[in-house]
């Protein structure tokens, strides 16, 4: 599918100053196994810490992270958890044998005329970790993790918030990137130019506030697009 501009109006060079992306099934594939592995940490905390029932964990986790933004979140209304601790043991875990170095995504942030910022739900030992095993770590200016937007994960308005006013500009001067439709409505109406990283097999709302890619790469033809009117 083409990529699809929703956005009205025209952009100038001065309109966009910064791209801001999602990290985990943005940066890489989806379904690599990235997320799979990290659920499966959350399911035994949930089990093993918790003493949710295993047979039902999988859909108590979903369920958790469809609502909250991030299961963290939701846990929190029900348990009272050690951040440090579970965020340790669901994320502090050797992804080397799933993400390797990505010439072709460093090659693309290199060329894009933008600051490049990173906005994810993940701490930041995890973000860390993702980014300089893609090789891009250096060319990304700033991360914002789960800590640096005080535990609130999006799709919560203050999670862009925080990211735009610590970038220093305007909402509407982010290209904001993100596999999670709910993440991506939600920094539309905050005003920032939203892009959904849809999946190969999702039908965009002909009435979207958002732009529409199906992989990272569409971003560069996007922005081309954007910024020619």
């Amino acid at each position: 599918m083409p990529v699809t501009t929703r956005h009205p109006g025209v952009l100038s060079s001065r309109d966009v100053q910064v791209l801001l992306l999602d990290l985990d099934e943005t940066l890489y594939p989806r379904g690599n196994g990235v997320l799979r592995r990290i659920d499966g940490r959350i399911n035994s905390f949930m089990t093993d810490r918790l003493g949710i029932d295993p047979s039902t964990v999988d859909a108590e986790r979903a369920a958790l992270c469809a609502r909250w933004g991030t299961t963290m979140r939701g846990l929190l209304e029900r348990f009272p958890l050690d951040l440090d601790d579970y965020l340790e043991h669901c994320h502090g875990v050797d992804l080397s044998d799933l993400l390797a170095p990505d010439p072709r995504l460093r090659a693309l942030l290199e060329r894009l005329p933008l600051r490049k910022a990173v906005l994810t739900n993940a701490p930041r030992r995890h973000a860390r970790q993702v980014l300089d095993l893609l090789g891009v770590a250096d060319v990304i200016e700033r991360v914002f993790a789960l800590e640096d937007i005080g535990y609130v994960p999006k799709p919560a308005p203050s999670a862009f918030a925080t990211a735009t006013a610590q970038l220093g500009v305007a909402p509407g001067a982010c290209l904001f990137v993100d596999d999670m439709l709910a993440s991506v409505r939600a920094a539309a109406a905050h005003g920032l130019r939203a892009v959904w990283l849809a999946p190969p097999d999702a039908e965009p709302a002909a009435d979207a506030e958002h732009d529409v890619v199906r992989d990272v790469h569409e971003i560069e033809a996007l922005l081309e697009r954007l910024l020619a009117g």
